[in-house]
């Protein structure tokens, strides 16, 4: 799948996919997610917050960061591009 094609699946421009590639967070992708830029980015570098935690469907902080920790950067990176295939997550 090229960038185009995930750009479109993940309801985001391709410039923001590009960003997300590179470890940066845009505004829209943080948006879908529902977490700050800050959070995604210290995910990507392995550290977790406790709202990035719970948009993981995790309970604990440590199991977050364990995911980057042993899956790696990349992984972290798939990891954020899958949850904005899913469906935008809903207000409480």
């Amino acid at each position: 799948m090229d960038s185009m094609e995930i750009a479109k699946r993940a309801r985001v421009d391709l410039t923001d996919i590009e960003s997300l590639f590179q470890g940066r967070a845009t505004k829209k992708v943080a948006d879908r997610l529902g977490v700050s830029m800050k959070d995604i980015e210290a995910f990507i570098q392995g550290s977790a917050s406790a709202g990035m935690t719970e948009r993981l469907g995790l309970t604990a902080m440590s199991a977050a960061e364990e995911l980057v920790k042993v899956a790696g950067r990349n992984a972290a990176i798939g990891f954020l591009i899958g949850l904005l295939f899913a469906p935008t997550k809903p207000n409480p």
